[in-house]
């Protein structure tokens, strides 16, 4: 009777020179995850091993045990990307090479040894990746699979199939072999280009602001104003982008972590900044930083609010001073969905920074907001320096401001405007966080109240 091949698989962590690891969790089904993290180019995990490697640790793949030749053991397991942007990450999974190919050195190998070569350079023994019903590749065991090509904050549920065929027979009679299973993967800059991609589908969580709620977004500051010519920074930029997502944008993009050398993890804007840089909303700025107190641009306002769109501009400049800029592409695309206007000269300005005032006018509309300052409340909240009624922002920042249900009308001429009918309770942006924070898995030191 043929003796069973045994493969006993444990979990070990190994970071080789400067890269990073994948990290070992289980889902609510008890399914392990690997996780790539972005925050290097690439990694590799070796998911156990045997006394020949000197690995140790727990054990993932606890179903691929005791095989025999004729024998097909699955192992179910979730591989997710994070922290890598707008780039992608190309995750493979293999077994520990086999160094032992040539007769001379087999013969003075020990009994593990030559057992672990035998298993890794028999073609009956292979390794196939389904994605539910699908065969995303297939290998002999010592060549290893391809499992996808992740985009950020992308997860998969895959079973891993080891198949010993019955070929294998005689050759795998009394073998013992510990195998070390290892997931490497690399973050490319547009995707992998070589060879075959397993493209895992984009997935079903569209990056999306909430356009239906209108709770207020900006609070006055300290000295009981609003300030609506002021300059804004690109960190409270990025709060009221964080505060207006979805709920369920917000969860998949969350992140806590960050690649800027001047955003700390306790920073008021850590979160708001992580989550959209993880988002691809946001990025930095040359050398690394993110310069969350620097006034924001136009350009990079505009850039932005672009992002939330896909289809993209074709047509001529909307403005004679964008040419060559490299913000060009998303000035006009901004543009031409109305987010930003220009000015009388027809210029954009795209260096100067923008007011307030402007940064509010941009959401209310990216958030298909439409105040009228015929259909306000008379209890609503009021600014000292937002009093003139006739002042080309002083709706925006009252819709701004204040927390309010309404219902929609249409003018004769097609543009739908808001009647507000009772205002809503106010948001605690602080203590929602806190909650988000706890519910998507992190636990921030300081939350933003801003």
């Amino acid at each position: 009777m043929t003796r069973k091949l045994r493969t006993i698989i444990v979990v070990a962590l190994v970071i080789a020179l400067t890269l990073s690891f994948a990290v070992l969790t289980m889902s609510q089904d008890n399914i392990p995850t690997v996780i790539l993290d972005g925050q290097s180019r690439s990694f590799k995990f070796i998911n156990v091993a045997s006394p020949i490697h000197e690995h140790s640790g727990n054990d993932l793949f606890a179903r691929m045990k005791n095989v025999m030749p004729g024998d097909t053991i699955e192992q179910k397991i979730i591989v997710r990307a994070e922290n890598i942007g707008n780039q992608t990450a190309k995750i493979n999974l293999r077994v520990e090479p086999a160094l032992y190919d040539e007769q001379s050195v087999l013969e003075s190998l020990n009994a593990h040894q030559r057992d672990y070569a035998a298993l890794l350079n028999n073609e009956y023994v292979t390794l196939e990746v389904y994605n539910g019903d699908k065969l995303l590749s297939s290998a002999e065991l010592g060549e290893g699979v391809l499992l996808g090509t992740f985009r950020n904050n992308q997860s998969s549920e895959l079973t891993v199939r080891l198949v010993v065929d019955k070929r294998a027979g005689n050759e795998l009679a009394g073998l013992h072999a510990e195998v070390d299973w290892v997931f490497y993967g690399e973050v490319t800059e547009s995707g992998y280009d070589g060879g075959d991609i397993i493209d895992i589908p984009e997935p079903e969580v569209p990056l999306g602001l909430e356009k239906g709620d209108h709770f207020a977004y900006i609070i006055g500051r300290d000295d009981g104003l609003v300030h609506p010519e002021a300059h804004i920074t690109r960190a409270e930029v990025a709060t009221i982008i964080f505060r207006m997502l979805t709920d369920e944008s917000r969860a998949h993009f969350w992140s806590k972590t960050n690649n800027y050398t001047d955003v700390p993890s306790g920073a008021w804007y850590n979160n708001a900044i992580s989550t959209l840089t993880n988002a691809g909303v946001l990025s930095g700025r040359p050398g690394g930083r993110f310069d969350p107190d620097a006034p924001i641009t136009r350009a990079e306002f505009a850039t932005v609010l672009s992002r939330f769109y896909e289809a993209q501009y074709e047509g001529p400049d909307m403005f004679s001073d964008i040419a060559g800029h490299w913000a060009r592409e998303y000035i006009n695309k901004a543009a031409v969905n109305k987010l930003l206007l220009g000015y009388p000269d027809g210029k954009f300005r795209p260096d100067n920074y923008i007011s307030r005032a402007e940064v509010i006018t941009g959401m209310n509309r990216i958030l298909d907001r439409a105040p009228h300052k015929d259909f306000f409340l008379p209890d609503m909240i009021t600014w000292p320096d937002n009093s003139d009624t006739g002042a080309w922002y002083y709706a925006d920042i009252q819709e701004a401001t204040n927390s309010h249900y309404y219902e929609i009308d249409v003018d004769e001429s097609g543009n739908k405007y808001e009647i507000w009918t009772e205002p809503r309770e106010v948001r605690d942006w602080a203590a929602l966080e806190t909650e988000w924070a706890a519910l998507y898995g992190s636990r921030p030191e300081l939350i933003s109240s801003r």
